[in-house]
């Protein structure tokens, strides 16, 4: 019998389920419920999103991301950490690694519970993007951020993040018609001082605000470093804890913990688990 092993990983308030692919045991390009099955809270393991590591023929290994929604995304920046810790503890991967994705290469490095990733290059940034927002907020039109990694984000500074309206404004905005299908990751912050800020991410993938987002807070530096609101480094203060975002020349590092929580054998029974069904009887309780 085929042990199937899968780690969760906690990166500075984001989970994960991390999961050794290089055998191409699962096909996760026809398994569409796979990884919202695993991610479903109450139900099974329960995270944020899941990582498999796969074979790549360009770097130590390659990473494909998805949300909690069974949804892939080219690019996770706590989620390539996540997957760089159980990489060092399968000893896939030295302390210095080189990972393929969607999005691109990058490199991380491994300093005990620390891990660090280079960002892929910033394609585009658009610090006054009007986005036409419904008539019950106080304008029609909101200038936001837009941010492009190889992963899509729009960031709005709000003069105070622990009592903005995360959850609603971010729906929104993060369902615009501007970003259909498929939606948005929507960040919002404000500046403590010249290396800090309060960061919170609305991510489309999840519904909802998550403890931390590293492609929220590297978005969220980049759009305050353009407008000369903050310094390097930086330390982004997230409902999940610190994270540190640095700037070297025209490179982006983002460095936290991740820490393997635990590890475990996905069994028979979870693998044919219907989690509709199980939520549509749930419903009618």
């Amino acid at each position: 019998m085929i042990k199937l092993e899968f780690f969760k990983i906690c990166a500075s308030g984001n989970d994960f389920i991390v999961i050794d692919n290089r055998k191409k045991i699962f096909n996760i390009d026809h398994q569409e419920n796979l990884v919202e099955m695993l991610c479903a809270r109450h139900y099974a393991i329960g995270a944020n999103g899941a990582c498999f590591i796969e074979e790549s023929e360009t770097g130590d290994y390659m990473v494909r991301f998805f949300s909690s929604d069974g949804v892939e995304s080219d690019f996770s920046v706590n989620g390539v950490r996540a997957a760089i810790r159980v990489a060092s503890e399968k000893e896939i991967a030295g302390n210095t690694q080189y990972i393929e994705t969607k999005a691109g290469m990058v490199k991380g490095e491994v300093a005990e519970e620390f891990i660090s990733v280079e960002l892929p290059e910033l394609k585009s940034l658009d610090v006054k993007y009007e986005m036409e927002i419904p008539h019950n907020f106080e304008s029609k039109v909101v200038e936001v951020s837009h941010v492009d990694f190889g992963f899509k984000h729009i960031v709005l500074k709000v003069e105070k993040v622990l009592t903005f309206d995360v959850k609603n404004i971010g729906a929104i905005l993060s369902n615009h018609i501007k970003f259909q299908p498929g939606g948005v990751d929507v960040t919002f912050y404000d500046l403590i001082d010249g290396h800090n800020m309060n960061i919170v991410t609305y991510e489309v993938g999840v519904g909802g605000a998550v403890n931390a987002s590293g492609n929220g807070v590297v978005s969220a530096f980049v759009v305050a470093d353009a407008k000369k609101e903050i310094n390097s480094p930086m330390i982004a203060h997230t409902w999940g804890g610190l994270l540190k975002v640095s700037k070297k020349g025209s490179t982006i590092i983002l460095e936290g913990e991740a820490r393997i929580a635990y590890s475990g054998f996905l069994t028979a029974d979870m693998l044919n688990f219907d989690i509709e069904k199980a939520r549509k009887k749930h419903s009618l309780l």
